[in-house]
């Protein structure tokens, strides 16, 4: 599905995932590493922020959490989750925004020890996962990208391929 023609569907909280083929540097073999270690299709997830007309992805990434155009991000997988995206949501997702990201973090959602939000370092799956419970959206304990692709389609969302 093409962008443009999604766009104006896609609303605030529904989830956004990557998933990664290269293997040509060395960013690519670190993306390829986190897919084998966590046995997914799936190396990120983010969430769609619909604000002032334009549509962001709050997600946590090497660089921290932040706030970053999502048509920079294609292609992407778009799953409509109809969460219950408020004020008080927004609020909880806007307030961790600068905060550092941590591959330890990563490391542990694999190996299934992750505890969810017992610090101020997150990974992507960690953070997404976070705001979306207070979403009242259910998570499982699988706090992976493809973890939260999974509860996502449990509960009845579609999965979309966006591309320019």
């Amino acid at each position: 599905m093409r962008y443009a023609a999604a766009r104006r569907r896609i609303r605030s909280g529904d989830l956004l995932a990557w998933s990664h083929r290269g293997w040509g540097s060395w960013y690519d073999l670190q993306i390829q590493a986190v897919r084998m270690f966590t046995r997914s299709e799936y190396c990120h997830v983010g969430l769609a922020w619909n604000v002032g007309g334009r549509m962001f992805v709050l997600e946590a990434v090497s660089a921290g959490v932040r706030i970053f155009p999502l048509s920079r991000l294609m292609p992407c997988y778009w799953l409509p989750l109809a969460a219950a995206w408020d004020g008080t949501v927004e609020e909880i997702a806007l307030a961790h925004v600068g905060e550092r990201y941590s591959k330890w973090q990563a490391v542990l959602a694999g190996l299934g020890m992750l505890r969810p939000g017992e610090d101020r370092a997150w990974q992507c799956a960690e953070y997404a996962g976070m705001v979306l419970a207070a979403a009242r959206f259910r998570v499982d304990d699988d706090w992976t990208p493809s973890g939260l692709v999974l509860a996502a389609q449990r509960q009845g969302a579609p999965l979309h391929y966006l591309e320019n």
